[in-house]
């Protein structure tokens, strides 16, 4: 026959007592083995034989103030031999505690002893998943762990990414209380030697899923390291930014030794890959007209302003000639902007001429005239490039069009020696640069016209260049037709054949996105530097919680304006999105 015993742990109270079932005819030490199993894990530390149970009788009102006053004397101890009969020959009364517990003394654990245990063995699970060797050492601990200091000396192996030039990282292994800024720098010069690491002033950036942080001395750092282990997330990227420096103060060694170029104290400009620059066909009527004009602009320069003056503004107005002529073949799309004042990572000043795009304002192209020392002008087109290139804003009608938003082309000249480049950014962010043969123009020969004509191809050919989308100007076959979806930009390119309503409505879809663009920007807005920290700035939302929903308000609805614009439709259907069996209708009046 079975019976219901409920106990209790002396110590406790009644809210704390449990139930256990048992039959009549087995003996106490079975009673002690259920106990033990009832309260895992509280009683795991100790074998069931040291348990001492005591029969009581306790019921009615104010239970737990029987309890403080309860005196157990031997003879109400249980003893192990004999069986649950023996003090229980009949069903034992209702909402009584029948059996008060009494654990070994040792081994009594709270509710917050218990914590403490948990937390050491989930810290020791965390750190066992994240590092090489962990030291531990416990001081000031009393027997019921009353009093606990623990402290964690771990050698942890963070996954470093250089960016831009790398994707795959290298294992850093340090331990966090001894990390050092300047024993990252040396790790990252050992693995893959930045000459940008090199530059005086050069400071590191770290981004991670937990934020962007731009630690300034060891402290920071060890926090930072310290927010990666306790958010189990060991990978993160390292930025190297260098304190921009005037264009001109670049030396070609230097510029070679920065993008990868060359090692050699001495470099040659075959460096650089050859660029195969194209030429337009200036063989019609109106590309005629330019090339009399242009030379009747440089028979005049000659006459008044000798290019023999060696003196560098002379080149520049000669310079001027052919760049004015090649633009004016595309003048409601470009304009030159001469000392336009470029800032980039690397280098920062005032261009000799740039060429910009109407609509984006983005640098399409640039000219570094040089009175000599072509090299010198290299090296500073070079870092010229790049700068316009990462400093660059994406404006909101550029985001969605697939032109050469990373791609910029350069001119180093002296007016009579012509050297055209090309730099590009790779999917990484990497630079690469191309130089090409030089055109040489003799200004007294009898050849002029044709010379000068193969530079103004040369420039014209770029600026067509610069209007393609980057799948046709990286393949070469600048006569492909290339097909793009409908996107908004090219629903744009309509908008003067818009009448005044609908131009309207144009410009109204423009300003939505200018203002979604802006919108989404300030949602994803990432955390920055170390929690807790007066340099600290929360962010607002992650990638991962912007729904379907908010993609389509940000990236569709003005293309559906712009549709709507042109065509007439009055409602559009979107399917449903992500499984969920519902659809969304917009409808404009």
């Amino acid at each position: 026959m079975s019976i219901t015993l409920f106990c209790l742990v002396k110590g406790n109270t009644t809210a704390n007592a449990f139930e256990v079932d048992i039959e009549k005819d087995k003996s106490i030490s079975k009673l002690k083995d259920a106990i033990k199993a009832k309260k895992v894990p509280v009683f795991d530390n100790f074998p069931a034989d040291e348990l001492r149970l005591w029969k009581v009788e306790i019921g009615g009102d104010h239970l737990d103030d029987q309890l403080k006053n309860l005196k157990l004397n031997g003879s109400d101890e249980l003893s192990a031999i004999n069986e649950i009969g023996d003090y229980w020959s009949e069903k034992p009364p209702k909402k009584h505690i029948h059996v008060l517990v009494e654990p070994p003394v040792s081994t009594v654990t709270s509710h917050r002893e218990q914590e403490l245990l948990d937390q050491v063995a989930s810290l020791q699970a965390l750190l066992n998943k994240s590092v090489h060797g962990t030291y531990f050492s416990l001081t000031g601990c009393q027997r019921n762990l009353q009093v606990m200091r623990l402290t964690c000396y771990c050698i942890t192996a963070f996954d470093v990414v250089v960016s831009p030039k790398r994707t795959k990282g290298f294992n850093w292994t340090v331990n966090i209380e001894d990390a050092t800024l300047e024993g990252l720098k040396n790790s990252i010069r050992e693995k893959y030697q930045p000459p940008s690491l090199e530059n005086d002033g050069a400071v590191l950036n770290i981004i991670n899923d937990s934020g962007k942080f731009s630690p300034r001395n060891d402290q920071d750092l060890r926090k930072i390291l310290q927010l990666f282990v306790s958010n189990v997330n060991l990978k993160f990227t390292v930025l190297i930014e260098t304190p921009s420096k005037p264009f001109n103060e670049w030396t070609f060694p230097k510029v070679c030794e920065l993008y990868g170029l060359s090692d050699d104290p001495n470099p040659s400009i075959d460096v650089y890959p050859v660029f195969s620059c194209g030429s337009a066909d200036l063989n019609n009527e109106k590309s005629q007209a330019v090339v009399i004009h242009l030379l009747a602009e440089l028979n005049l320069r000659q006459k008044t302003t000798p290019l023999d003056m060696t003196y560098e503004a002379t080149k520049s107005i000669y310079s001027y000639c052919y760049l004015a002529s090649g633009v004016s073949f595309y003048d409601e799309k470009f304009k030159i902007i001469p000392e336009k004042l470029i800032t980039g990572h690397n280098g920062q000043g005032n261009l000799d001429y740039a060429i910009e795009c109407r609509s984006t304002n983005r640098v399409v192209g640039l000219v570094e005239v040089k009175r000599e020392n072509f090299k010198q002008g290299f090296a500073q087109a070079t870092v010229q490039m790049e700068s316009s290139l990462t400093c660059r804003k994406r404006k909101v009608n550029e985001i969605d069009d697939s032109y050469g938003l990373d791609k910029v082309w350069g001119i180093v000249t002296d007016a009579e020696k012509w050297y055209f480049m090309e730099c590009m950014l790779d999917g990484e962010g990497k630079p690469s640069f191309k130089l090409s043969e030089p055109v040489t123009v003799v200004y007294k020969d009898e050849n002029l016209q044709t010379k000068v004509e193969k530079v103004l191809g040369h420039i014209v050919w770029l600026l067509e260049e610069a209007q393609k989308p980057m799948e046709a100007s990286q393949s070469g076959e600048g006569s492909r037709e290339i097909k793009r979806s409908k996107s908004l930009s090219k629903i744009t390119k309509n908008t003067k054949l818009r009448n005044e309503g609908n131009q309207q409505l144009g410009a109204q879809a423009e300003d939505f996105q200018h203002d979604a663009k802006n919108w989404i920007t300030l949602f994803l807005t990432p955390s920055e530097d170390i929690p807790n920290t007066q340099r600290f700035k929360k962010g607002l939302y992650q990638p991962d919680n912007m729904t379907p929903y908010i993609h389509v308000l940000v990236h569709h609805i003005p293309e559906f304006m712009a549709i709507h614009q042109k065509w007439g439709f009055k409602a559009f259907s979107c399917s449903s999105v992500k499984k969920k069996p519902r659809t969304c209708f917009l409808f404009f009046s």
